[in-house]
């Protein structure tokens, strides 16, 4: 009985010490009050400037109402997992090293990869359960229409999927520094570029297309995670004449910066707006830079030897297979090309 029970799979004890430590006190439930409760007040606003709309003579329907609060409680969840996924993960190994502790922890029996997932996994672990505590918010746009289940599960994997990558990001610029409030800076900056540059190469692509004023390609605007939030939340009327188009009497539609998101994602036609599932793409690379960056990370995280080729290496060289495999026998539904113009 005792060996039975000494070969049975252990859970990784990182992640149980780091999850016990983290849900201490009133403070991590306190969070999650607040936010649930900042979360529904974001509905409630959204709401009132429907509302509001109508009070001035626009005609307002129920399933226009549901879009509106699936985008922007979408947007809500994803400006919270851009910002906060880096912060918990850049300091799991430079914190450990300003501590004095990281050599113990290579010390012991765990190999680097598992110190890496069980530190990712640990730190992620309190987002994850912000993202679906809010999943009871998200189901109160059908009740108002025009939101198929199908859009909130794809909105729900958009942001399991890029909490995963943004944390991956945050656990490398950790690995790659000594200092947390350095690693903080580096993950940041990488974020903010990763955001920042393909809105800006899709709004200036239309000035130095030939011929000027053409769309910019949905490859410059896949690693955006924005952009494809826009492609899941943005309703076309082909499906159901009752959906109204995304646009008119939508309170977001003023605001420049989603405007520049839009482009790459809607393409304005003959036959109407036609969205570009860019979304499909965006899962796939950050499935695979998720898998490099955590590779890459577990021989930075080494003591000496880094860059020594090691058994953990061939199950990342297997996942990255796998990931590439899956992207080339699925290339027909991911890399959706736009609609001919003319």
């Amino acid at each position: 009985m005792r060996d039975a029970r000494l070969r049975r799979p252990q859970l990784n004890p990182i992640i149980v010490r780091e999850v016990r430590t983290r849900m201490r006190g009133v403070r991590p439930y306190l969070i999650l009050t607040a936010f649930l409760i900042l979360l529904a007040g974001a509905g409630v606003g959204i709401y009132q400037l429907m509302v509001q709309q109508a009070r001035f003579g626009v005609m307002l329907l129920s399933p226009q109402v549901g879009q509106a609060l699936f985008k922007g409680l979408a947007f809500v969840e994803l400006l919270l997992v851009v910002f906060l996924a880096p912060s918990m993960t850049s300091g799991a190994i430079s914190g450990e090293r300003e501590q004095l502790t990281y050599d113990m922890l290579v010390a012991t029996p765990l190999r680097p990869g598992q110190i890496l997932w069980g530190k990712l996994i640990a730190a992620l672990s309190y987002l994850l359960l912000l993202i679906f505590a809010a999943v009871p918010v998200f189901s109160v746009v059908l009740v108002f229409g025009g939101v198929e289940l199908g859009a909130l599960l794809k909105a729900l994997a958009l942001l399991l999927v890029a909490t995963v990558f943004f944390g991956a990001v945050g656990l490398f610029c950790s690995a790659l520094g000594t200092r947390t409030a350095r690693a903080t800076t580096i993950a940041y900056t990488l974020v903010l570029l990763l955001i920042g540059v393909p809105v800006l190469l899709a709004s200036v692509w239309g000035q130095f297309s030939t011929p000027p004023g053409q769309m910019p390609p949905p490859e410059l605007i896949y690693l955006n995670p924005f952009s494809a939030l826009i492609s899941v939340t943005t309703i076309t009327p082909g499906v159901d004449p009752a959906m109204p188009f995304f646009g008119y009497g939508d309170p977001f539609g003023g605001l420049p910066l989603i405007g520049m998101l839009g482009p790459g994602v809607v393409y304005y036609g003959p036959n109407g707006p036609v969205v570009i599932p860019i979304y499909r793409a965006t899962l796939l690379c950050y499935g695979v830079l998720t898998v490099l960056l955590c590779w890459v990370s577990s021989h930075m995280a080494l003591p000496s030897r880094r860059w020594r080729p090691r058994w953990s290496d061939l199950g990342f060289l297997l996942a990255l297979a796998a990931l590439l495999a899956l992207a080339y026998f699925t290339r027909s539904w991911w890399h959706v090309p736009p609609p001919n113009p003319f």
